[in-house]
């Protein structure tokens, strides 16, 4: 992780502003993937029939 964070290209202050970008997008997908899982593969709660 930390070798990836030291590629990152420019300055120091843009490797933050780009790794936190990075964390957000991933957030985002994961909490999208969550999402999906528990509408498509999980049960709703309902009643089984």
């Amino acid at each position: 992780m930390k070798q990836w964070f030291v590629g990152l290209p420019g300055p120091m202050p843009l490797k933050v502003v780009v790794a936190a970008i990075v964390v957000f997008v991933a957030l985002v997908l994961l909490f999208f993937v969550y999402d999906w899982i528990g509408t498509t593969l999980l049960d709703s709660g309902g009643t089984i029939g």
